[in-house]
């Protein structure tokens, strides 16, 4: 690397490292606050008490069926399911309902506890002891998902209107984490690599005008050990600087009496002789 291509050098990389940061903390914060606090127990609080950076465990021993199902599919081919439970939780004594984010390979599970569920409800089963551990945050639906829930619920019939509904189905489920730890190592490399990105930026762009103010004061141009004035070249600087590197060629050919082969070479690595 020229010394005079430090500065552009740097802010580049600088940029990429700050930009890489921004995009894994975005990616592991919510998460990533979340697996570094103490797990509240979905069943031990009010789902009021919760925050948006709790993680949250749940014991599930009852299910009431599913709202929503996502296939991903590839060239017309499933690749993965995952489906939203509806389960209960609580605000003070009262029961509330909340969803549950269930892999296609838990489904079995879930389809068990539900089953159970309503064999409880309906007086056939005296205890439930199927049940299955969630781990993960509790997050907002969004419109589509929520369209599909509530017309479940009306469809159901649980509720005698929307208000009521709205009122004791809340609009959150549980989006469970196959690896908390991961999300809480993505945010702290984006964290560094934020802190490192944001040094070596204006580090690298206040080199960068160092650099440049320093060529703008040299007089000439040392090309193959030929000096040329540099108001000379001026014209063909300003040519490259627009991205007209075909006459820039020319005219550093007519210049100098090199070729256009050679004068092409220089024009390709003009910033280590004109800056």
């Amino acid at each position: 690397m020229k010394v005079k291509e430090t500065g552009a050098q740097i802010k580049k990389i600088g940029g990429i490292v700050l930009a890489v940061g921004v995009i894994m903390s975005i990616i592991g914060f919510r998460e990533g606050v979340a697996s570094m606090r103490t797990p509240v127990d979905l069943y031990e609080v009010s789902v009021s008490e919760i925050g948006t950076f709790d993680m949250v465990t749940a014991d599930i021993y009852a299910v009431f069926g599913t709202f929503a199902t996502k296939t991903t599919s590839e060239n017309g081919t499933k690749t993965a399911e995952e489906s939203y439970y509806l389960i209960p939780a609580y605000e003070g004594d009262e029961v509330r309902y909340i969803g549950v984010k269930v892999l296609e390979k838990d489904y079995a599970t879930f389809d068990a506890i539900c089953d159970d569920t309503w064999d409880f409800e309906e007086g056939y089963l005296m205890e439930l002891t199927k049940h299955a551990e969630k781990t993960g945050c509790l997050k907002k639906m969004n419109k589509k998902m929520l369209d599909l829930y509530y017309d479940s619920l009306r469809k159901a019939e649980w509720f005698e209107s929307d208000e009521e509904m709205k009122t004791y189905a809340l609009p959150y489920y549980i989006d469970s984490l196959a690896n908390p730890s991961s999300m809480k190592s993505i945010l702290f490399v984006g964290v560094f690599l934020i802190v490192v990105g944001g040094i070596l930026f204006p580090l690298g762009w206040k080199k960068q005008n160092a650099e440049e103010k320093k060529a703008a004061e040299q007089s000439y141009v040392y090309i193959n050990g030929v000096s040329y004035a540099k108001a000379t070249l001026a014209h063909v600087n300003q040519c490259i600087q627009g991205q007209e590197k075909m006459f820039a060629v020319q005219e550093l050919a007519q210049i100098t009496g090199m070729s256009m082969e050679e004068a092409s070479v220089i024009v390709e690595n003009w910033r280590q002789y004109y800056y």
